[in-house]
């Protein structure tokens, strides 16, 4: 069964959606001075819900509405929040969350995630140098019970198949090749031999793993350039991007393993480089037809699709480099930020990972060893399962396979707590390694997702 790509289908509905946009109250432009957002909040009035914003010398704004899921985007030109503040709203059967961050270096866009679509109007109240921008809901009406919807026509439909789960792609790049040795190490350590042999043996270990499927982009000594790797790794379909190098440098003690993802300087220029090429921005959003009057739309979904993945790779970043703190000294604590070429696919989540110094004679030694090749491989494939046991896509069978935890009450029994999640309780006794069904209070059971 062909795989689906559903990032490709949620932006071309999403495409299809956006309808025309509707302008605050000036045109976007920059301020003459930085504008900012002092707070927001939610308030509540009998026929609608507002959200608030506190500001300080400006109202400007653009705002424009999105579908599927449904959202309220705001753009603040020249805005930037004060020192340690952060946007919050407490969620409402209605606006169910807020999220931000910024926009073209100098703005700021807010989102406001919906539970539906709603009509929105805005105005400003102004108190000296204070603005507040309020933007108000039109609450959907409510549905009399007394009044039952008229019965359609019973139709018979065939009961569909279950989808067959998937497998995550893993694109696992060697880096450099051929004619790029990439760095050397004093005892003649090519970084692109090393490198390769970690890369097989990360594949290897995946291919054990069920629900995994490694994709290695080069497996022999050829040269790929750079933007080719992305490409193999988009073909593929692949759900993460992992690029696997060995650092170096003038500094011999130099030492550690890194974890770099995109930085914001390099997702920009990416973007344009996108959108300057039409065929390229097509096929990036589902190839959604576009010419002039659609470069904003374009814009919008690019954004929208480089943000999720910059957000992504920084979540399985930290996981890696967690995993590889266990095995040796890591160079950065945190992970670090890059305009790396092999970092910019702005749909497939990119991690580059700096195994160890080849520089320093010590950690070359090391990197030449299976057994310490092994320990690397050994450390990404944790950090990678990690990081999916909590954001693995529902249509994987990695999705299917986690567990959720129940914690066993008074009079609570095997078959009852079997019935309450919807899975057999042989299974429940299987996970669990009970050889009876007794049970202590207190104690936690491990649930494996019930099939549907």
């Amino acid at each position: 069964m062909q795989r689906l790509n559903t990032r490709r289908i949620f932006l071309r509905r999403l495409a299809a959606a956006i309808g025309a946009v509707t302008v605050g109250e000036a045109p976007l432009a920059f301020a003459g001075a930085k504008n900012s957002i002092r707070d927001v909040r939610l308030e509540r009035t009998d026929k609608s819900l507002r959200v608030v914003f506190d500001l300080a010398g400006s109202a400007k704004h653009k705002l424009f509405h999105l579908s599927n899921p449904s959202r309220v985007v705001l753009d603040f030109p020249g805005t930037t929040l004060p020192a340690g503040k952060r946007l919050a709203i407490e969620p409402s059967p209605l606006v169910k969350g807020l999220r931000y961050g910024k926009r073209n270096k100098d703005d700021l866009r807010v989102v406001l995630d919906l539970d539906q679509q709603m009509q929105t109007s805005t105005w400003v109240r102004r108190s000296g140098s204070r603005y507040q921008l309020i933007v108000e809901f039109d609450q959907p009406p409510v549905v009399s019970a007394a009044a039952p919807a008229k019965r359609k026509p019973v139709k018979t439909v065939e009961k569909k198949r279950p989808k067959k789960l998937r497998d995550l792609v893993i694109a696992i790049d060697a880096g450099h090749g051929g004619k790029d040795p990439g760095a050397l190490g004093k005892r003649g350590t090519h970084e692109k031999k090393v490198v390769l042999q970690v890369a097989r043996r990360l594949a290897k270990l995946l291919e054990r793993e069920p629900g995994y499927k490694p994709v290695l982009i080069r497996n022999s000594d050829v040269f790929l350039p750079l933007r080719e790797r992305i490409n193999k790794a988009r073909a593929a379909k692949a759900d993460l991007f992992i690029s696997i190098h060995a650092d170096a440098s003038p500094n011999p003690k130099a030492q550690g393993s890194s974890v770099y993802v995109l930085s914001e300087n390099g997702a920009s220029s990416e973007a344009a480089r996108f959108l300057a090429q039409q065929e390229n921005a097509v096929d990036l959003i589902g190839g959604v037809s576009l010419d002039n009057r659609d470069q904003m739309l374009a814009s919008v979904l690019l954004d929208l699709s480089q943000r999720h993945t910059i957000e992504t790779s920084q979540k399985a970043a930290q996981q890696l480099l967690a995993e590889l703190n266990k095995v040796g000294k890591v160079h950065s604590p945190r992970v670090e930020k890059a305009a790396f070429v092999v970092l910019k696919s702005p749909d497939v989540p990119s991690v580059l990972v700096e195994t160890a110094f080849i520089s320093n004679p010590r950690e070359e030694k090391r990197l030449r060893t299976r057994e310490h090749q092994q320990k690397l491989a050994r450390s990404m494939v944790k950090g990678i399962k990690k990081y999916f046991a909590e954001h693995a896509p529902d249509d994987s069978l990695v999705a299917r396979m986690r567990t959720q935890e129940h914690v066993i009450q008074r009079g609570d029994t095997l078959s009852g707590i079997a019935h309450q999640y919807r899975v057999p309780v042989d299974h429940l006794r299987s996970v669990n390694g009970l050889a009876s069904d007794k049970l202590l209070v207190g104690k936690k059971l491990k649930i494996p997702v019930a099939e549907t």
